[in-house]
């Protein structure tokens, strides 16, 4: 069933189905998973929490492949978590950057190689140029030289891993740096606005990422807590969310089961929807369906409750 679903998948996006993935709520699934009885349940071993993260994050990433993804993009650290005051404590970032080194080591090497998963580092040059701690800084190099040093080969599925960037950072450096003779030459020929917006979307996102990726086709993050978040700086800022379907778990995002994730595909790719492609909406309303549409809003519309995006009432 999953491998006839995953063909279906690729049939449907020949270009390779692209998922961005802001996955949140880690902290809050470990105390879940391992402290809940405990007496102080939110009282934390970084170690074994970084060990934890490094299963769940290669079971999630596999489970998108298995389904027919081709090509994953995962924020994995926001710039914030190397600030003195970022919101985590002064001691956060030397911890994460010690244990985000597991993204190289030999687990994830092999999770690599026997998915057919070729990794790149996408965000890293701000540790690298901007002023951040010794250790952040190591860590991005240590990043760098294992990407510059890994085989990468022509079909491999890819995981994108963002690490703290600041796109306006790593644009201003490109354009700062760049000749772009040849691609003020090919934005000359466009016919359209759609057709520049790929152009330049294609010779930038290759610069960014060190290879080619298609426009990404959904977002998944979490509002455990109610609110909305974009929590995937680069994916959006290339693409502007241009055409990005968006989903949320309501539960942190590493509580996604396969079957979670197969709904979400099959709505993305097959699904279908309240909507026109013609200048009206003749013909997709009957009498019948825009009354009870009608209803629909307003009862939703009179209750502020129904709002997407407020923050939850935690309760014990």
């Amino acid at each position: 069933m999953t491998a006839d679903f995953a063909a279906r998948i690729r049939e449907r996006y020949p270009e390779g189905l692209t998922g961005v993935f802001a996955i949140g709520g880690t902290r809050v699934a470990y105390v879940l998973e391992h402290n809940r009885e405990a007496a102080d349940p939110g009282a934390m071993n970084f170690a074994a929490y970084a060990e934890y993260l490094e299963g769940c994050y290669q079971a999630f990433v596999k489970m998108f492949l298995d389904l027919g993804g081709q090509n994953a993009i995962v924020t994995v650290l926001s710039y914030l978590s190397f600030l003195e005051d970022g919101g985590r404590g002064s001691e956060y970032g030397p911890l994460v950057s010690r244990e985000a080194l597991r993204l190289i080591d030999e687990s994830f090497q092999a999770f690599y190689r026997e998915n057919n998963v070729d990794p790149y580092f996408a965000g890293i040059d701000t540790l690298l140029g901007l002023p951040v701690r010794p250790e952040s800084r190591e860590m991005a190099e240590r990043l760098a030289e294992f990407q510059s040093g890994w085989t990468y080969r022509e079909g491999a599925r890819k995981v994108i891993w963002e690490v703290a960037s600041i796109p306006l950072y790593t644009f201003r450096n490109l354009f700062r740096d760049e000749d772009m003779s040849a691609l003020d030459a090919e934005l000359a020929s466009v016919a359209d606005m759609g057709q520049a917006n790929r152009v330049l979307y294609k010779h930038i996102a290759r610069k960014v990422y060190g290879t080619d990726v298609p426009m990404p086709h959904f977002y998944l993050g979490t509002n455990k807590s109610g609110d909305l978040k974009l929590r995937t700086p680069m994916p959006l800022a290339l693409s502007g969310g241009e055409f990005l379907r968006v989903f949320y778990t309501p539960y942190p995002s590493l509580y996604t089961t396969p079957e979670t994730m197969r709904r979400i595909l099959e709505d993305l790719a097959f699904g279908k929807r309240l909507r026109s492609t013609k200048t009206d909406y003749s013909g997709i309303f009957t009498p019948e369906l825009a009354r009870a549409e009608y209803e629909r809003v307003h009862t939703l519309s009179g209750d502020p409750e129904t709002t997407v995006g407020l923050s939850r009432r935690v309760t014990e």
